[in-house]
């Protein structure tokens, strides 16, 4: 077998159309091999066009390879989360959310967060919408860095949630809860909503923090990079994923299909922040973590499919009496502090999120008629 390859054959091995080889080869994808005389045509480096063929395999349809340096969340082989080196674990059995998020950013500055926004007047809308409405209109006519955003934007959206319990200040976590529940709060419960927005600060590159990434690399400002991100976190199959979970728990569903709650892209067995979050709960809401583990011995055994963090989000809700959105809060909250944190390592490098596409729609006659309508 020869070592090189023509440029048909190189489309043949890639997929694709010899006008794609062409298109390679401008946008420097793909490097023809030197010194080929013109009447001969281009020939290739059969294992370049073979890695090319590795790069290009998809786990999964419609998705796209992305791969960025980041020294914010690692992920280690046995599913362990760690925040700059800091195991997140660790960090939510002892640290306030304050404290983590100053770790996710690389500052030592805590004693700003008394960065307190006017309270606005809820609205008939979900809880979502006010929290990004206020990131907007916390921005408007401030040119600020993006920790200071991050953390008027996150004193914005506790403040932005009418109150249902007792008015309480102090922490993050201490100034969300009577936002959530009527349910009268104490140290345990405090804790496990503390440790419930340090597990969800930052999850390496999920889908909303490409998003903040990717607006944070057109130097958009820190409030549109923060919006962004949580915008894309609106949606069932990401942020708002918990309230299906709740579902789930407060009305065990046919086994069918996997539930909500259930399964990870990233973890091939149970997500480590289930794990960390249920056993925050396990001394003040026993009948809620029984509830869970009923069921998600039930799934094991029907689908093999492991709890992730939307099922504890949902436990936590229940336990605290709040409604299936509540999850959806903490979220979203929560994550305000891994997008700042990702916006800040993407300053100085260029504008780079632009994934390769590979059209496979009709490729069109070149004569400019109009097909049949």
């Amino acid at each position: 077998m020869s070592d090189t390859v023509d440029t048909q054959q190189a489309a043949d091995l890639l997929g694709v159309q010899v006008s794609t080889i062409y298109a390679y080869v401008s946008r420097g994808i793909l490097s023809p091999l030197p010194g080929q005389p013109r009447s001969r045509g281009s020939r290739f480096d059969r294992n370049a066009v073979a890695g090319l063929v590795q790069r290009r395999k998809r786990t999964r349809a419609g998705t796209f390879e992305l791969a960025v340096q980041t020294q914010i969340t690692r992920i280690d082989p046995a599913g362990r989360l760690f925040y700059r080196g800091r195991d997140v674990a660790q960090l939510a059995a002892t640290e306030r959310f304050e404290d983590a998020a100053e770790i996710l950013w690389g500052t030592d500055d805590s004693t700003t967060w008394p960065l307190m926004a006017e309270a606005i007047d809820p609205r008939e809308v979900p809880s979502g919408d006010r929290i990004r409405a206020a990131i907007l209109s916390t921005g408007l006519g401030r040119h600020d860095d993006f920790p200071t955003a991050a953390r008027r934007s996150i004193n914005a959206a506790v403040a932005s949630l009418p109150v249902i319990g007792t008015e309480s200040t102090g922490t993050i976590a201490e100034q969300l809860w009577p936002k959530l529940t009527a349910q009268q709060p104490d140290p345990q419960r405090i804790s496990t909503l503390n440790a419930a927005l340090i597990l969800l600060a930052d999850h390496e590159l999920a889908t909303s923090t490409v998003v903040a990434r990717a607006t944070a690399g057109t130097r958009a400002d820190p409030y549109h990079v923060l919006l962004a991100g949580a915008a894309a976190l609106a949606g069932p199959a990401h942020g708002a994923a918990s309230g299906a979970a709740y579902d789930a728990l407060i009305v065990r569903p046919e086994l069918a299909q996997v539930p909500a709650g259930f399964g990870h892209l990233v973890y091939r067995d149970t997500d480590p922040r289930f794990d960390a979050l249920i056993a925050t709960m396990e001394p003040w809401a026993p009948q809620v973590v029984r509830r869970v583990d009923d069921l998600t011995i039930a799934v094991r055994r029907v689908h093999g499919a492991a709890p992730n963090v939307d099922l504890a989000l949902a436990a936590l809700s229940i336990a605290a009496g709040a409604e299936r959105w509540a999850g959806e809060v903490i979220f979203l909250i929560a994550r305000l502090a891994g997008f700042a944190a990702h916006a800040m390592e993407e300053q100085g490098q260029p504008l780079r999120f632009r994934p390769q596409a590979d059209y496979i729609g009709d490729p069109g006659t070149g004569t400019g008629a109009a097909g049949p309508q």
